[in-house]
């Protein structure tokens, strides 16, 4: 569905990192881990919406985190209060609910893989969860004392805030049997996630994975990855089959690093 939403508050909380809060008129019934796909310019410039994830949403508003890094995020943080925006959503699937058997939730998030996360932290507060979050630094942390709120704990690769190394360093020392992971952020991260949960019993990850979304609705094919099936393997689309897979399912396509 299409939406006509008012820029409530855009403003800049880390390096290069921008939250952006948005009002509609119609309803909006979003679910963690799903995503909108936004238009930044009246012009063709950039052509394609932008997909981002929901950081947090009620029935007439929705928050996003992004990172200026190219032409159409740049455009995004030049949108001041009262401007309007467009975009389509809510789209993709949502983090299944924690199955039976699992005595311990843990969230991981790397770089802005952590917004996608809050908005399951808050349904999942009352069950004692536990948050990491990944950053490259101290001016990269994504709202601290907001996480804090959920056991939140910090992993920075330069030590300047938290422990020092990535989050799988923390994990390390979370980790136990019976454990789900919810987890967003690079594959290389979700990788590395994947293959530590094998060192314990009954440890299930599910991960929400970015991609470049072209259309966001499964047309256009640019967020192809591919999956281990019975029969072998085959490829299926973030924006419609995902974003959030069985990490243990995926046939991971890039660099095998920490």
């Amino acid at each position: 569905m299409y939406y006509d939403s008012i820029v409530t508050e855009n403003k800049e909380i880390a390096s290069a990192i921008w939250h952006l809060k948005l009002k509609t008129k119609k309803t909006l019934k979003a679910k963690p881990g799903q995503f909108i796909n936004l238009r930044v310019s009246e012009t063709l410039v950039p052509f394609l919406r932008k997909p981002f994830s929901i950081f947090d949403a009620t029935a007439n508003t929705v928050e996003v985190i992004y990172k200026v890094t190219g032409e159409g995020t740049k455009l995004l943080s030049g949108k001041k209060k009262g401007e309007a925006l467009n975009f389509l959503g809510p789209l993709g699937n949502t983090y299944p609910e924690v199955p039976k058997g699992f005595k311990k939730v843990i969230l991981v998030g790397g770089g802005t893989g952590i917004a996608s996360l809050h908005f399951l932290a808050k349904k999942l507060k009352k069950k004692g969860i536990k948050v990491i979050q990944g950053a490259r630094n101290k001016s990269c942390v994504i709202h601290k004392k907001k996480f804090e709120e959920y056991q939140g704990v910090i992993a920075t690769e330069d030590g300047s805030c938290g422990t020092k190394g990535f989050v799988t360093e923390i994990l390390k020392t979370q980790l136990k049997d019976n454990t789900l992971i919810y987890a967003c952020g690079p594959e290389q991260m979700l990788f590395a996630i994947q293959k530590l949960a094998g060192t314990k019993k009954n440890v299930k990850v599910l991960g929400a994975f970015e991609a470049y979304m072209g259309c966001g609705l499964g047309a256009c094919l640019s967020c192809v990855i591919e999956v281990k099936t019975p029969k072998g393997t085959e490829n299926v689309r973030v924006c419609k089959e995902g974003p959030v897979f069985d990490v243990e399912k995926i046939v991971f396509s890039g660099p095998r690093g920490n």
